[in-house]
């Protein structure tokens, strides 16, 4: 078993990296599709949807290896208090944020000039919010 939540373990932190790694570049990449005219847009795309493919697989890598974990060395997370609750509201407001991101990112894409306002909102949604679970994580299981 300990083998098993050893290799949870490293795929966890991989999915962290992931997601901060896509992040801190989508926070580069990011603006300048917003900024650029329509007709630049198209060549800055195919660098947006792979970092925002990157960072969606490191959240899912996540969402599943965090509850395997959960269950196979907590037995859930009943008896892990308010600082678990709190990560997992974080949690879901990476989710959120993430989400709102391709979301916005696609609408942008097909040029609704609007959803730019939300895809400039997903980024510090995400970013906020997913060191805020890593802190109440360090908290919880520490």
């Amino acid at each position: 078993m300990a083998i098993l939540t050893d290799v949870l373990l490293w795929l966890h932190l991989l999915g962290v990296a992931m997601g901060v790694g896509g992040g801190i570049a989508m926070s580069r990449v990011a603006p300048k599709v917003i900024a650029a005219p329509a007709g630049e847009r198209a060549q800055l795309w195919p660098l947006e949807k792979f970092l925002a493919r990157v960072i969606a697989a490191g959240l899912g890598i996540l969402l599943i290896t965090g509850p395997l974990m959960l269950w196979l060395k907590f037995g859930g997370g009943a008896g892990l208090g308010w600082s678990f609750w709190a990560k997992m509201a974080f949690v879901a407001a990476t989710t959120l944020g993430v989400g709102l991101g391709q979301w916005a990112g696609a609408r942008l894409e097909r040029g609704n000039e609007n959803a730019a306002k939300l895809m400039s909102l997903s980024g510090p949604l995400t970013g906020i919010s997913a060191v805020l679970a890593m802190l109440f994580a360090v908290i919880t299981f520490n």
